[in-house]
């Protein structure tokens, strides 16, 4: 399948794009210091394919008092700060028990998850002010996840990270979009473009939005999601060789008015004769970079979340779409996933029209590697019992027994999210006009007839052949080839649960 990718800004790589300075040779990123890190070997062993990566564990120091100390807090962290004499992990955990408060039901804001980590005095020295700084808002009055995602260790380990695999693209992070994007034929990018521009002249099959959730619903007259913005303060530092002791130095300090400083020739072992520093400053208005996470946006985002639920043919990808903090890796992962689940999984939706039809295939499918996601069955028949599997909706329906289930099924598009396969199976299924079956085409479906020996009232050429008695799972005739090709070639080698192979007489209907 071909891809549109629609980019409101000049370049590609959205957050992560980087360029080299001019001024300095020095690659820079744009949007602030971008880590790879991750435990998930899925999102590692895929990222190499576009990459050279160097390996880079992140260390990140706070200046306070003078002094830099590491960052998350550990054993030095204590011992320079407070002259402890911590020598080991049994007399941290010893210290840090004494020092922090305790919750009987657990923390329920970013404060007290602070104190209860690490306690009064190494929160109001690094947790209160810099939290502060950076959303405009005490950390009693976020949620416990913004103080909860800085790691407190108990022995020297300085890294911020602890995942296995920690790494730098080794020609930066824009070379990945690349050759990623612009390589592949099937892949077109329109860049200096707004969806909401040009989304009445688009006709897709189906849609990521990884925009703010807002935006996307603005005309639905609720308020808008809190973010905070970045604003990066370029300054170049000349004939020096590094600036700070490591490429991140964070500022807590209260009379600053920057949160910390990124030194970008600490990654890669870059050279140059001069370094160049990015201060960030925090503000309210700009570019999205992170949801406020506190319960007024949370049951906010609730809203957005209920009506995002009812879009169809719409996946709402990514920080701005989820309103939630992720990382790189998450991303990547989630994103996975997401093709996992719309090229592996289809619906299967059924027209029980004369009560005669057996229906026992259903849990042989559902069973077996044709991978079903749900079967929604539509019957005339307001008497007849049914055993079907747990995932098997039956919908008993009124009117003519001319309706086909796919009138049916797509008429109800504001009680269920549409699969982006669908199969539909049924017997004499009539020919679809264009203007009826767009809808169903654009969510990539698929019309097969079956025939079994209990149903004697199909006549219908596609469904004439007789079956000799034998499993239920193979009296549903359709190609495996077809259903191949449909489904991306998931292979469909068991005979126990796959549809039979028919030949030239076979009765696929492929619309």
């Amino acid at each position: 399948q071909t891809s549109l990718i629609i980019e409101r800004r000049d370049h590609i790589g959205g957050n992560c794009y980087d360029y080299i300075d001019e001024e300095t040779g020095i690659l820079v990123s744009k949007y602030g210091a971008h880590l790879f890190h991750t435990y998930y070997e899925r999102v590692w062993e895929y990222i190499q394919q576009f990459s050279e990566w160097t390996p880079y564990e992140h260390k990140v120091v706070a200046l306070i008092h003078g002094k830099h100390v590491p960052v998350p807090v550990n054993i030095d962290t204590v011992n320079a700060l407070f002259d402890a004499n911590v020598k080991d992990s049994k007399e941290m955990d010893a210290w840090l028990d004494k020092e922090q408060e305790k919750y009987p039901n657990g923390p329920t804001n970013s404060e007290e998850m602070a104190m209860s980590r690490v306690g009064k005095r190494l929160y109001e020295l690094i947790f209160h002010p810099y939290t502060i700084k950076q959303w405009d808002k005490e950390p009693r009055d976020l949620g416990p996840e913004v103080t909860a995602r800085i790691p407190v260790r108990n022995n020297h380990d300085g890294r911020y990270f602890a995942d296995p695999h920690q790494a730098l693209p080794s020609k930066g992070y824009t070379a990945i979009f690349q050759k990623m994007v612009m390589t592949n034929p099937l892949i077109t990018m329109k860049l200096n473009t707004d969806y909401f521009d040009v989304q009445d002249k688009l006709k897709c099959g189906k849609l990521y939005y990884t925009g703010p959730i807002d935006r996307y619903f603005a005309d639905m007259g609720l308020a808008k999601l809190e973010y905070r913005s970045l604003d990066f303060e370029r300054r170049v530092v000349k004939d020096t060789n590094h600036f700070q002791p490591m490429g991140v130095v964070n500022h807590p300090n209260a009379t600053l008015n920057y949160t910390r400083i990124v030194e970008y020739k600490h990654f890669l072992d870059q050279k140059s004769p001069h370094t160049i520093l990015f201060l960030e400053h925090s503000k309210d208005n700009g570019e999205p970079y992170y949801p406020v996470p506190n319960p007024e946006n949370k049951a906010l985002f609730e809203k957005y979340k209920s009506m995002a639920q009812k879009e169809t043919d719409v996946t709402f990808v990514g920080r701005l779409a989820n309103y939630k903090y992720f990382n790189m890796d998450q991303t990547i992962e989630n994103a996975l996933q997401l093709f996992d689940d719309d090229v592996s999984t289809l619906d299967v939706i059924v027209w029980h029209k004369s009560c005669k039809e057996d229906l026992s295939w259903i849990s042989s499918w559902q069973g077996g590697n044709l991978p079903v996601n749900r079967t929604f069955i539509y019957t005339n028949c307001h008497d007849k019992e049914f055993q079907l599997p747990s995932n098997a909706e039956l919908h008993k329906v009124t009117g003519t027994s001319s309706t086909p289930a796919w009138q049916h099924h797509l008429a109800r598009s504001k009680e269920i999210q549409f699969a982006s396969q669908n199969m539909f199976v049924g017997c004499n299924l009539p020919m679809l006009e264009a203007k009826d079956s767009y809808a169903a085409i654009q969510r990539q479906s698929i019309f097969v007839d079956y025939a079994t020996l209990p149903f004697k009232d199909c006549k219908s050429s596609k469904c004439s052949r007789s079956m000799s008695p034998g499993s239920a799972s193979e009296s549903f005739y359709v190609s495996q080839e077809g259903i191949k090709r449909f489904m991306g070639g998931i292979s469909l080698a068991s005979k126990k649960h796959a549809p039979p192979t028919l030949g030239k007489s076979s009765s696929t209907s492929e619309k």
